[in-house]
């Protein structure tokens, strides 16, 4: 699948775009233009014309002050991703986000009604924070000892990955959860992300403080379109599928896929179930 790449530059961030160049239902993916089209599956993108935009956390700065916590704030995100689909005249259509990105997604979607006509999110806890305690009881009760024990090496040459290059910490953080994130262990995910820029505050700011407080309910209250949660069954990296299940039952609206034998990114280890169930709820 051929990709095409261009930046937009918003208040010192010069933005990345990925797009397929294929002629389907259009697609507006929230996160990295470039770490996503790497694990987006071919099926998946010959059968939709996705758009993929930077978050600012990935974005390289052209500022000449040092970048503040407000450059990170939920709200100039949101501006980011609707002025990219104004500027690039994509129509109303689904938002899609993918583990924390999913939150970006959620409150796009509630925030520009008039820009996303469904909502998906994948891969996304009901929180950052205290639903998390609940995936290391799930990864402690459920996990082989083999993949236990590999976290346990992944854990060490995290130390000294950070020690090494700490700029790229939030890179090596993910990789250094391998064995929570995918099916399939050991698994080479640091492929996914050579060439990728981060800004760190961005991420600790992000993911620890905004999507460790979120409350999505109040999200789900301001939104009417169809919305729909997929979870790998053995996602050990973010909050088990059953943390969900006190909230939807709140909004009966809102499907939830749980995949068997996959994990973080179930697109990419189950794309032909995942897209068949997609393209379910896209119906």
């Amino acid at each position: 699948m051929i990709w095409t790449y261009q930046t937009i530059e918003r208040e010192g961030f010069v933005l990345q775009v990925a797009k397929n160049e294929i002629d389907g239902p259009p697609l507006f993916w929230i996160g990295s233009a470039l770490y996503y089209p790497r694990v987006i599956p071919k099926e998946m993108a010959e059968q939709y014309q996705i758009t993929i935009v930077d978050q600012r956390g990935f974005a390289k700065l052209t500022l000449s002050q040092k970048e503040t916590r407000e450059d990170y704030s939920l709200e100039k995100l949101l501006e980011d991703f609707a002025f990219v689909q104004t500027e690039l005249k994509i129509p109303i259509c689904p938002v899609v986000g993918h583990s924390g990105h999913g939150y970006m997604a959620l409150a796009y979607a509630a925030k520009f009604p008039n820009l996303v006509s469904k909502l998906c999110m994948i891969s996304t806890g009901p929180s950052h924070g205290s639903h998390m305690s609940e995936a290391e009881v799930y990864f402690q009760k459920e996990a082989s000892d083999v993949r236990k024990a590999a976290h346990t090496e992944n854990q060490v040459q995290f130390q000294k990955n950070i020690e090494t290059s700490p700029e790229d910490f939030f890179i090596h953080y993910c990789v250094s959860l391998e064995a929570k994130g995918f099916y399939q262990i050991p698994f080479p995910s640091r492929e996914f992300w050579k060439g990728i820029h981060t800004n760190k505050l961005a991420f600790d700011y992000l993911f620890g403080e905004v999507f460790r407080d979120i409350d999505v309910s109040e999200y789900f209250k301001e939104i009417s379109i169809p919305v729909w949660i997929c979870m790998g069954k053995e996602d050990f990296q973010v909050a088990p599928y059953y943390t969900w299940e006190p909230i939807l039952s709140c909004f009966p609206k809102i499907k939830m896929t749980v995949l068997e034998e996959c994990s973080h990114l179930p697109f990419l280890e189950r794309p032909e179930k995942f897209l068949s169930q997609m393209q379910i709820w896209m119906r």
